[in-house]
């Protein structure tokens, strides 16, 4: 088959079969138009509606381990004094003040969750080792857009391609 210079992206229309496994590979064009189509959406609708259409829930499949924790208030203490400290009096003026970034809700409960795949962990667990790699994900959308829910998928590529924990929130 050939190709015309002025076809863009005809391989991914008339393309083979694939033999492996189906990937998640979206191309530029195709990323492109999806974000256009969001914004379009969100040109229409509330923040609520918004904020419903994005924190979808993803399970989790069953070679994905998932440990749910909760963060005790002593740990939340400790962060905060440590990032008001490194911060100094200047750079918690320019943040706008040390205490609206520390608020939480009635029950004041902060959650996360471990991530990992269970072959990583079943590994650990055989060969009583800890695990070499931790990495922390913090999704955007500042908890006003999205959450750990609607990130799961990206958590546990993230967690398959480093063979790592991942501690989500």
């Amino acid at each position: 088959m050939e190709k015309r210079k002025t076809d863009r992206g005809i391989q991914y229309l008339k393309r083979k079969p694939l033999r492996q496994k189906p990937t998640a590979h979206v191309s530029y064009h195709e990323g492109l138009q999806l974000i256009r189509r969001f914004l379009n959406y969100a040109s229409y609708h509330t923040v609520e509606d918004i904020q419903a259409f994005t924190s979808q829930w993803v399970p989790n499949p069953h070679w994905v381990r998932v440990e749910a924790v909760t963060i005790p208030q002593k740990a939340i203490d400790e962060a905060a004094d440590a990032l008001i400290a490194q911060l100094g009096h200047k750079g918690i003026d320019g943040i706008g003040g040390s205490k609206w970034w520390q608020w939480r809700r009635e029950d004041g409960t902060l959650t996360a969750e471990w991530v990992e795949m269970r072959s990583d962990y079943d590994m650990r667990k055989q060969t009583k080792e800890s695990c070499r790699r931790i990495m922390l994900y913090v999704h955007g959308g500042a908890y006003f857009f999205g959450s750990v829910d609607a990130h799961r998928y990206q958590i546990q590529r993230h967690a398959r391609k480093l063979g790592a924990r991942v501690l989500a929130r």
